[in-house]
């Protein structure tokens, strides 16, 4: 378990900030203790994970999972998850899909490329509470891996 000393950090990663804040607003409600960085396209994501945003950074040393959508502007999920896997620094970062996205074909390229899990967003609030309290739960109990900070400036 993640001690509070060295709280995780949630890196969302989604367009739509409604469906952003009910991200946030859900995870806290777990009781999840952890900083939560929000990016709004891939483009920008890839800037916080490579230490380029100074509004956005991830401490040095925190453990990091990433929650990622697939249809985003600039830069798509699918493209964020390939250079998160390719890249030295980056690819042990859990990487977990939160999309509406069913197709059986795009789960399994995802899982291809190297993501941790595929979760589909339910719809329905009710279940849409309970996935992100089962989230909190896996972020809670795993053993994350710590976010080296890239080089770049």
């Amino acid at each position: 378990m993640t001690t509070i000393d060295n709280k995780p950090t949630v890196l969302i990663t989604d367009d739509d900030d409604a469906a952003a804040h009910l991200l946030q607003t859900n995870l806290r409600r777990t009781g999840l203790v952890c900083s939560i960085l929000r990016a709004r396209d891939g483009r920008q994501a890839i800037d916080i994970l490579e230490n380029r945003n100074s509004n956005a950074k991830i401490a040095a040393d925190s453990p990091v999972v990433m929650l990622l959508d697939i249809r985003m502007p600039r830069m798509d999920g699918i493209q964020v998850l390939e250079y998160v896997k390719k890249s030295d620094n980056l690819k042990r970062i859990p990487v977990i899909m939160l999309t509406t996205t069913d197709d059986p074909r795009e789960v399994e390229r995802c899982y291809d490329i190297g993501c941790n899990f595929y979760v589909t967003k339910p719809v329905d609030y009710g279940k849409f509470v309970s996935t992100i309290k089962n989230l909190a739960g896996y972020i809670e109990i795993c053993t994350l891996p710590t976010f080296q900070a890239s080089s770049i400036s």
